[in-house]
This record gives structure tokens, sequence and C-alpha cells, in this order.
């Protein structure tokens, strides 16, 4: 078998594809994060409420017959209401930062894995900054 002489032109295209079924592929796994986050956002609203519906019931009862145990339960599950609450709100910026690559993708302007190298180290004191130049990492020893 002789090997193929690869043009310019035939690796400017190869290449084309491989950045294009890159983008695909992002695309379609950023749509199927947003549908998954979307289902367990609505449940965890429905069990956001649900909780914050009871621990204030419970918080309520305990405090008009005297019942401490009633009453740190109330706490406890509108601790635990905060939390889900939170996830909520984690989970809104994840969407809206695969919105912003979903529209990146549609724009033509998606840079994918921008910020990989984005924490360097300070040569002086050690400790990570944000990188204002990305640069080449050097593998040599």
């Amino acid at each position: 078998m002789e090997d193929e002489i690869i043009t310019d032109e035939a690796t400017v295209i190869q290449i084309n594809n491989i950045i294009n079924k890159n983008k695909v592929e992002d695309l379609l796994r950023f749509i199927n994060k947003r549908q998954n986050i979307n289902c367990s956002n609505q449940w965890l609203g429905y069990l956001f409420y649900l909780i914050q519906t009871v621990s204030v019931f419970s918080t309520s009862l305990g405090q008009a017959y005297v019942n401490p145990y009633l009453s740190w339960t109330g706490i406890g599950l509108t601790s635990i209401g905060t939390l889900i609450h939170a996830i909520i709100n984690s989970n809104n910026k994840i969407n809206n930062s695969l919105m912003t690559n979903i529209k990146s993708i549609k724009s033509g302007n998606y840079i994918d894995e921008l910020n990989i190298d984005a924490l360097e180290e300070k040569k002086s004191a050690g400790t990570p900054t944000i990188s204002t130049n990305f640069k080449k990492i050097s593998t040599e020893i």
C-alpha cells in the first residue's frame, strides 16, 4: 500500500471536518444537558415548595403546641429546602452557560474549551491567578 500524499487543501478540509464534527457533538451534548437540567429543576422546584410548606407548617405547629422536636424538624426542613434552592440556582447558571455556548455555535463564534488554561501559577508566590495571556506549556524535561 502506498501512503497517500495529503495536499494542503485536503489537510484543511480534513481539519474543518474534524472541527465541524466536534461542534455538532458539542451542540448535541449541550442540548441534552439543558434538557436534563430543565427536567431536574422542575422536580427540584416541586420538592422545594413541598419541603418549605411542610417546614412552615411543622415550625408553626411546634410553636403552637410547645413541641421543640416539631419546631426543630421544621427548621431542619427549611435548611434542606434552602440547599435545594441553591442547587436550582446553580443549575440555572449552568443552563445559561450552555445556552450561551449553543448560541455561539449557531452564530459561528464558538470556541471550544477556551478557559482550560485560564489558571496559571505565579512563579514567585506559587498561587494560582487568572492568566492574561494564554501560552503553550512546554512538556520538555
